[in-house]
This record gives C-alpha cells, sequence and structure tokens, in this order.
C-alpha cells in the first residue's frame, strides 16, 4: 500500500486494490511461459526425467495455449446459445415454461385432478426465473 493509500484510508476514505495474486489462466500460462525460458537459460538444467525437459515443457505450453485459445473462442458463441435458450424457455406468456404451466392448468381444469391425463403431467415442474 503506497504512503497515499495509507492516508486515504486513516481519513476514512474507500481505497481500491487490485489483486496481485495473479490465479487467472492466461497469467498462470504466462508465468509458465516465463519458467520454461528460465529454465532454457540455464546451462545446468538437465533432468533426467523427459516429461521435465525443456522441449517437453514447451510442447505443454503449446498444447494448453491452443486449448486456450479454443476455450476464449467458443464462449461468445456459448454465451449467445445460453441467451437463445433462455428466451426459448423464459419469455413471459409465450415461453415453453408459461405455456407448459397453463396447459397442465387447463388439464387439470378439463379432466380434474384424479384423471390419468392429469397424474401423467403432475409430476412435471417449471421454474420460473425471477
Amino acid at each position: 500500500m503506497t504512503e497515499e493509500e495509507k492516508q486515504a484510508a486513516a481519513e476514512g476514505k474507500e481505497v481500491n486494490q487490485s489483486s496481485s495474486s495473479q490465479m487467472s489462466y492466461d497469467s498462470r500460462l504466462d508465468n509458465f511461459d516465463k519458467y520454461i525460458k528460465l529454465l532454457a537459460s540455464v546451462p545446468e538444467y538437465a533432468p533426467n526425467e523427459t516429461e521435465l525437459t525443456t522441449e517437453s515443457l514447451t510442447a505443454l505450453y503449446s498444447d494448453l495455449s491452443a486449448k486456450n485459445t479454443a476455450v476464449i473462442n467458443a464462449t461468445v458463441p456459448l454465451n449467445n446459445a445460453r441467451i437463445t435458450r433462455d428466451q426459448v424457455l423464459y419469455t413471459p406468456l409465450s415461453g415453453v415454461v408459461d405455456i407448459s404451466v397453463d396447459v397442465k392448468t387447463y388439464v387439470k381444469s378439463v379432466f380434474g385432478a384424479t384423471a390419468p391425463q392429469y397424474k401423467a403431467i403432475s409430476g412435471l415442474t417449471f421454474i420460473k426465473r425471477k
């Protein structure tokens, strides 16, 4: 915390602090890359295990980086699909949930609560979003 932040905190003002934990996947991937480069710069680093060589670590980094890029590229279509799904399910009056609740009520009113037609659908639950 800087001196200005300490003084602001002492005066009762809110101090915004940013996290420096670097726990995001991008940060971890970047740190892994830096670690591999550091190991490559040390001539004494010569592990006996093949999975710990700088070549293997670089290949692992490339694989993880490609997978991270694929996840990032899939995020927008995934979010769009969820928005579309929510519109189909939860649109007031015309969404699947509202229509299904109305159908259950209608079947109950026409056939009665003890009718086999109502019993066949009475166990279905539809939850409206708030």
